[in-house]
């Protein structure tokens, strides 16, 4: 039985500093992404870069072409990408959606994907509201980004002969990126209140669009496990798979916290084995350097199809 592997990383500010004062490095990154051994990553705090920019690892070397699927492009990602494609042999690409201003260039949602083990074969913007009583919701506006991914069944033929085929195994995934800590923490807690609520009712209305195999994953800047946010979710047919609070975020200002959780929908034989890892480095402050103040978090997804085991029946 094959696994898909699915992670989710604020990668802070990634090229929203100038080539001459940034501080991270594409090596590092494609390096913790391959180490991730992944298939399908959500990120988050993507800028948007000059689509004319002609990107090179050095002076002297080829033109990096963009990897972006639409018009939002990232060079860091681009050159990413690269570097996985030399050092994995298969071609990746990457999508930036939109915020809640379309105009917005700064702190987007991403998705990047090994294509040779996914396919991206929707992208749908979640109907949530953006204004609820005063409170401002949802700056990085919800989307819904669906995949297919080849697997191989048994099917019995007309004549009882079993074959073995090609069939493909879908998922939906949001990624996340809900209201900050900034301003005040009773504030901010309502209005991420607010978020998930009206993210649960815009799931509910676009049901009919999107794969049952649904996946929310990303910073939600939630600081524990009880907050109404979280209670939402849960009670609304979500799994949190970083219930216990394991530390995702650390920094010397505000130390360890539980910002960056998976969330899988609730009785899902493909979910059966899914648990929340998260990725971190021996040495924070390193990692704070290269990488981000953020770890990556990680979960594995049963390829299962049509929501069954394809070897129901054989014998």
């Amino acid at each position: 039985m094959s696994f898909l592997q699915i992670a989710s990383w604020n990668i802070e500010h990634l090229s929203g500093a100038s080539r001459e004062e940034k501080r991270q490095s594409v090596y590092a990154l494609a390096d913790h992404i391959e180490m991730a051994g992944i298939d399908v990553i959500a990120l988050q705090e993507v800028y948007v870069t000059d689509p004319n920019e002609e990107v090179r690892l050095f002076n002297n070397y080829p033109i990096i072409e963009s990897r972006a699927t639409s018009e939002r492009r990232n060079s860091d990602l681009d050159a990413v990408c690269y570097l996985l494609e030399e050092h994995l042999a298969d071609k990746w690409a990457y999508l930036v959606v939109p915020n809640r201003q379309n105009g917005d260039k700064s702190q987007l949602c991403a998705v990047m994907w090994n294509t040779a083990r996914l396919k991206q074969t929707e992208l749908k913007r979640l109907e949530v509201e953006h204004k609820i009583d005063g409170d401002t919701l949802w700056d990085r506006a919800p989307h819904a980004v669906t995949f297919t991914s080849p697997l191989k069944v048994w099917r019995k033929d007309t004549e009882g002969e079993w074959h073995q085929i090609e069939e493909h195994k879908s998922l939906t995934i949001v990624p996340l990126h809900m209201k900050s800590n900034y301003g005040g923490g009773t504030i901010n807690i309502r209005k991420r209140e607010k978020e998930a609520r009206t993210l649960i009712e815009a799931l509910g209305k676009a049901k009919d669009d999107l794969d049952p195999s649904l996946i929310l994953i990303g910073d939600t800047n939630v600081l524990k496990y009880d907050e109404p946010a979280i209670e939402i979710f849960v009670t609304n047919g979500f799994i949190d798979l970083n219930n216990t609070d394991s530390s995702t975020y650390w920094s010397r200002q505000y130390g360890d916290s539980p910002f960056d959780r998976a969330f899988v929908a609730i009785d899902r034989e493909e979910f059966k084995y899914s648990r929340q890892y998260v990725l971190r480095s021996a040495d924070l402050v390193l990692h704070d350097r290269f990488l981000s103040d953020h770890y990556m978090i990680k979960i594995s997804v049963k390829l299962y199809l049509d929501d069954s085991d394809p070897r129901d029946g054989v014998n």
